[in-house]
């Protein structure tokens, strides 16, 4: 991955997070489709950067691509520490670091 990518998802993972109405189900803007579809056309802007035929579909895709990658890692990582693996021993993607 280069250095724009990273800079790119970096971008983007802080955009996402600045929109809980899209990831906090406690929020109370999260059942708000005019706040979550305005928030998704920020996302898609965003994603038009790299990819100028991106829409709300691909948006959705690349978010949960990311979630189930940075599940698959902690799961790693968890899994390392209780077998009492080292610090240098555990393997940690670049995606956790990024979060």
């Amino acid at each position: 991955m280069s250095r724009t990518e990273k800079e790119f998802i970096t971008e983007f993972i802080e955009l996402y997070k600045s929109f809980p109405c899209l990831w906090k189900v406690k929020s109370k803007e999260y059942s708000d489709r005019n706040v979550k579809s305005q928030a998704y056309d920020i996302l898609v802007e965003k994603m038009q950067i790299v990819d100028e035929s991106a829409n709300r579909e691909t948006v959705v895709r690349k978010i949960n691509s990311m979630r189930t990658t940075y599940r698959k890692e902690l799961k790693k990582v968890l899994a390392s520490e209780r077998s009492g693996a080292g610090a240098d021993d555990i393997g940690i993607c670049s995606t956790l670091m990024v979060l």
